[in-house]
């Protein structure tokens, strides 16, 4: 399959894994493209039983600010909408915004699976694309967020009916319950 390049996206078909790099804003005319073109490696490229799946890669410099960056993986997310065999979606970037906006658009969008890497994580990402256990695999994911997933760990307690655990105590990172509900509010680790 031919790749397809415009000013600001490149497709590539790799072993039933397409290859989306966007990098600026896509024009109607681009979406359009996008989804007849990955319909078109559909047919070609892969077995009647077996589907796409997607690789978006997505870098915070080549957008002017967060709005635009965020509209650009919606107007993807029209793509995902649209392109009803894809069942995976890996998404490549180094900003928290973007992957935070996809993973809302990911939600809304049945039958699809999104998950978010980090440009160190882009073997992972292919990994998990091609239903590769990533156990064992801590290597290729970055030691700032294997902390901060033991931490969040360390700090959550799940309550479900089928387990109706009660926590006995506020984490210590936790702070203390306060009459203003936004009193205690902060924001970390805002990538802009």
């Amino acid at each position: 399959m031919n790749p397809l390049k415009t000013q600001n996206l490149e497709l590539t078909l790799d072993d039933e894994i397409v290859q989306m790099s966007v990098n600026g804003p896509m024009t109607n005319e681009t979406v359009q493209s996008t989804f007849e073109w990955i319909e078109t490696a559909q047919a070609e490229a892969v077995g009647a039983n077996d589907n796409l799946q997607l690789c978006v890669e997505m870098q915070s410099e080549n957008f002017t600010d967060l709005a635009e960056a965020s509209q650009q993986f919606r107007r993807v997310g029209e793509v995902l909408r649209r392109a009803h065999d894809i069942d995976r979606c890996a998404l490549i970037t180094d900003s928290n915004w973007i992957r935070n906006s996809a993973k809302i658009e990911g939600a809304v969008i049945p039958g699809l699976e999104l998950m978010a890497f980090e440009p160190e994580e882009a073997t992972a990402a292919k990994k998990w694309l091609r239903d590769e256990p990533l156990v064992g695999e801590a290597a290729e994911l970055t030691p700032a967020l294997h902390a901060q997933e033991a931490q969040d760990v360390a700090n959550t307690a799940i309550i479900t009916p089928q387990s109706p655990q009660k926590a006995t105590s506020l984490p210590k990172s936790a702070p203390a319950p306060a009459d203003n509900p936004w009193e205690n509010f902060s924001v970390k680790n805002l990538d802009l």
